[in-house]
């Protein structure tokens, strides 16, 4: 886990487009909640913060 201050978000997998609740950290990384080995959906490590979740479909299953 990385070191410092994180803050909750949602980011997308750079690699599959997959979307997680993730934390962002201080020094930029960004982590998948409960996923401490990457992607879930494709094991990529790069991320991005989905700045504009209005076109994100929340809903439960």
């Amino acid at each position: 886990m990385p070191k410092g201050d994180s803050e909750r978000t949602i980011a997308e997998c750079s690699n599959c487009g997959n979307t997680y609740a993730a934390e962002e950290w201080s020094g930029g990384a960004i982590q998948p909640i409960g996923a401490k080995n990457g992607c879930p959906g494709c094991g990529s490590t790069e991320f991005q913060v989905i700045e504009d979740t209005s076109a994100i479909d929340f809903h439960e299953d």
